[in-house]
């Protein structure tokens, strides 16, 4: 965290290109590490790409919720929802456009393997975009301090560690969609065609 904050610290009011010395980089928080995997050139730009990791000793999700690729599936897909709700309403506190945001792509209405999160028995992993903080092409450091070591961590706390999630709904989703790929595997081996799409 002290890195990340003093790199943020010296390139504050910088041009926007400075933001570039985060790039390839990897940031210890107390429960999870931030990897920095692409820096948009520019404000206008499309947003960078971060990644955070909580290990399994932290985040605590029992095997039950993923031991098979339909519970998998879904607590990934419950993870990305969650995660994309919360950062939409911290994201509407502090205004419009992609300044200063932290988003994720938004899932539709159907349960899918998303690219955006990973689940193993050693870590949780959540991929999203950050919109980082500029004035016109100047960086406002601060503004992505506030966001990256305040904002962030609350993000990762709220949605990403089970203990803070609500167990019947998630237990739900896991069961809903677990029971929807079954209903398809019959439909299947009976020769049948089948449209069946979780809706939630």
């Amino acid at each position: 965290m002290r890195m990340l904050q003093g790199i943020l610290r010296r390139i504050d009011g910088r041009g926007y290109g400075a933001y570039k010395e985060l790039q390839g980089k990897r940031f210890s928080f107390p429960f999870f590490t931030l990897y920095v995997d692409h820096v948009q050139g520019d404000p206008f730009a499309a947003p960078s790409r971060f990644r955070v990791r909580v290990p399994q000793r932290i985040a605590e999700f029992p095997p039950h919720t993923y031991h098979n690729r339909s519970r998998e599936i879904a607590l990934r897909d419950f993870l990305t929802r969650a995660f994309a709700r919360a950062a939409r309403r911290a994201s509407e506190r502090r205004g419009s456009g992609k300044s200063g945001q932290i988003f994720v792509d938004t899932p539709g209405q159907e349960v899918l393997e998303r690219t955006s999160c990973y689940v193993t028995q050693d870590f949780v992993e959540l991929r999203f975009f950050v919109g980082l903080p500029a004035a016109g092409r100047r960086i406002l450091g601060h503004e992505a301090e506030e966001m990256l070591l305040g904002e962030l961590p609350r993000l990762v706390e709220q949605t990403l560690l089970y203990r803070n999630l609500p167990k019947d709904t998630l237990k739900r989703h896991i069961e809903t969609n677990e029971d929807a790929d079954a209903l398809r595997q019959i439909l299947k081996e009976r020769g049948l065609i089948t449209g069946i799409f979780l809706v939630v």
